[in-house]
């Protein structure tokens, strides 16, 4: 990530303003706070107890803020509220990030702060009042696209490349993170022994590590996920390990599982191959904005239009909280609300 040089102060502000309190921190300490090792962190075995996509985010974002700090010779350890101020002006300025990446960017310095016994800058008027005012009018991000029940089955049935062993793993990836509503690192984390097929409904249970949780749960396998997970496992001679599978330079599969990162790109090929065999240039999944998250978000989707109630929701996709099911359902639940109900049923009146 680059920053701008550091800019020109006006003069009634010394550069020594500009900085924080020395600090009693090596540099060494610093930059590796949210690191297993963290020197800082020996004593506190239970500091860094977070998922650990959780914690791979926060190293990504303290590395950032470091790197800001250290090209104008600042101290990120404690950090003056001001300096938090210039790194806002910076994050939303020139490098022009969404409103999600900076709040994630001050909930790490935050957590940094907490877990060093630091007073939190993040918290002060002079940081609060300058996010207000930076981050008002910016979209908070982009939302990703859904991916319902009918893109699955539209996949399902008219998925086909030129590898079809490849073509497999997709249609038995795509049925599963769907009706699991597994984040990525939950299906990349499925082996065979996870799996419990029923003979006479033909669907079945997976076992899905819940990596936010950091617990186990059953999920429920439809009978086109258990069909699609057979032809794979068949097809690629899978008895134990790993159900999905990196393919080798040669093109066999491999032993190993696929990275968390190639759920989003084999979801993203998928749509491209449909899209680009569509009849007449209709699209026939969405263009943009498709995520390993997509198909979590589509089944959320696809829960709340056929009337499932919130908290069965949360149970099928593995939240505690209610936020995230209620943000990426809120246009079907703006179009179900007491307004809506309300003004529909005056329409009924008028036309009777």
């Amino acid at each position: 990530m680059e920053f701008p040089e550091k800019p020109v102060l006006p003069a009634h502000i010394a550069g020594a303003d500009l900085l924080a309190p020395l600090s009693s921190y090596t540099a060494t300490e610093i930059e590796r706070l949210f690191e297993t090792d963290s020197p800082l962190l020996r004593g506190n075995p239970y500091a860094l107890a977070a998922p650990q996509n959780t914690m791979r985010a926060r190293r990504s974002d303290w590395r950032v803020f470091i790197r800001f700090c250290l090209a104008r010779h600042y101290a990120p350890l404690p950090a003056a509220p001001i300096i938090v101020q210039e790194f806002l002006e910076t994050s939303f300025g020139s490098d022009a990030k969404s409103v999600a990446t900076v709040e994630r960017y001050l909930s790490t310095i935050a957590h940094a702060h907490t877990l060093s016994n630091l007073p939190d800058p993040t918290r002060t008027a002079h940081v609060k009042g300058a996010y207000r005012h930076l981050a008002r009018g910016k979209a908070a991000s982009q939302p990703k696209a859904a991916l319902r029940g009918s893109h699955i089955s539209h996949a399902l049935e008219h998925l086909s490349t030129s590898h079809a062993a490849w073509d497999l793993r997709a249609k038995a990836l795509l049925s599963t993170a769907y009706c699991t509503m597994a984040r990525r690192a939950e299906l990349v984390a499925l082996n065979v022994s996870d799996l419990s097929f029923n003979g006479g409904a033909r669907d079945g249970v997976a076992l899905i590590r819940n990596t936010k949780a950091g617990r186990e749960e059953s999920r429920y396998l439809s009978a086109d996920a258990v069909r699609w997970l057979k032809a794979w496992l068949g097809h690629a001679e899978i008895e134990e390990g790993a159900v999905f599978r990196r393919f080798t330079p040669r093109g066999t599969i491999g032993q190993n599982a696929i990275a968390p990162q190639e759920v989003a790109r084999i979801i993203q090929r998928t749509g491209q191959t449909l899209n680009e065999k569509a009849v007449y240039g209709a699209v026939a999944w969405p263009a943009k904005h498709i995520s390993a998250h997509s198909t979590r978000i589509g089944a959320a989707h696809d829960l709340a239009a056929n009337g499932i109630d919130l908290t069965s929701i949360m149970h099928s996709g593995g939240w505690n909280d209610p936020k995230m099911p209620r943000y990426y359902t809120r246009e079907l639940a703006a179009q179900e609300s007491g307004m809506a109900r309300m003004m529909k049923a005056r329409k009924r009146v008028t036309r009777s």
